[in-house]
């Protein structure tokens, strides 16, 4: 009897703990189920949140955001002369009388560069393609370094490639603002209307005077300073800074951006001041571009350069009658 009731007592009990492992796996997985799904929903809210408020480049909110980013450089640019430090003044004042010497020597140069094409069959047939790079070409090709750096996950190509537009555009609306505001004759349309020595200027929005505009073409207006060279150096820039860890880069960009600007010169559409005061401009976009990338992602840079700067660790371990050596790298 007293074996019966144990036996009876030891199934009973063991169903009991049974249902109850049972209502505890049903509450823990419901539990479990629940927190899933709180995860999930954070993760959506997150992910959504994300899109507009984070550092991604599609963020409006966020200073990493391709168009806040753009609307800032654009902003530093035109206020970089207002923190001009000393440094910066001397460089400018170099710069204009540089400038100035080649406006002098404009006429000469020009008559050098415009008889090479008839002189030199290559630079006939390889002149107006080089010229393109300043142009639709260069863009071109940095949309494919992006795309191509998107297919790979180069996520530092893909960066430079988005750097490089920023400093199109920025460097694309100054210079058709100054165009617009010294109205200088190109060549090609000196040597045809005014035929004055290295070019006319008409000055501030001499191209929307309908009586000008009437007797000559917009290419008696839009010579200073070069797009094309502005375009290449913008581009040039970027590329050499952000990958000046790799010496053959700067030198292939700043070479092929200053064939661009001497084709400029063999095409007969500018002047050899246009040329330079371009490049100086498309330069300083670059560099302002980068160093403002550069700032606003410092601290992923700070946290991606501590990591790297992590030596190799050799120790000695002991478990139970085993020694052994553990490297962490």
């Amino acid at each position: 009897m007293i074996r019966l009731t144990c036996v009876l007592f030891l199934v009973i009990s063991n169903q009991v703990y049974s249902q109850n492992l049972q209502v505890v796996d049903s509450v823990g997985s419901k539990q479990a189920t629940y927190s899933t799904q709180n995860k999930d929903n954070t993760g959506i809210k997150k992910s959504a949140d994300n899109f507009y408020k984070t550092d991604s480049i599609f963020s409006f909110r966020s200073p990493k955001g391709y168009f806040p980013s753009l609307l800032h450089n654009f902003g530093e640019q035109a206020t970089a002369p207002l923190h001009f430090k000393k440094k910066e003044w001397i460089i400018t004042a170099a710069s204009v009388g540089i400038t100035a010497a080649f406006i002098h020597f404009d006429g000469d140069i020009d008559e050098w560069a415009r008889v090479q094409k008839q002189k030199h069959n290559w630079v006939n047939i390889s002149s107006p393609f080089i010229s393109e790079f300043g142009s639709n070409y260069g863009m071109y090709s940095v949309g494919a370094f992006g795309l191509l750096s998107a297919a790979l996950k180069d996520e530092k190509g893909v960066q430079t490639s988005l750097l490089a537009t920023q400093a199109m555009i920025t460097s694309g609306v100054w210079v058709h603002l100054i165009k617009i505001l010294t109205g200088r004759e190109r060549p090609s349309a000196d040597y045809v209307f005014s035929k004055y020595d290295a070019g006319k200027w008409y000055g501030p929005f001499a191209q929307f005077d309908q009586d000008l505009a009437l007797r000559k073409p917009g290419s008696s207006f839009d010579a200073f300073p070069s797009g094309h060279t502005i375009t290449a150096f913008s581009i040039a820039t970027v590329f050499a800074t952000m990958y000046k860890d790799k010496p053959a880069i700067p030198i292939i960009s700043y070479s092929a951006a200053t064939l661009v600007g001497i084709s400029r010169l063999t095409e007969h559409a500018h002047w050899a001041s246009d040329v330079f005061v371009g490049a100086l401009l498309g330069y300083a976009c670059g560099k302002q571009v980068v160093a403002h990338f550069n700032k606003t992602h410092q601290k992923a840079l700070a946290s991606g350069s501590s990591k790297s700067l992590k030596k190799a660790e050799l120790t000695f371990i002991q478990y139970g009658n085993q020694v052994g050596l553990s490297l962490k790298w």
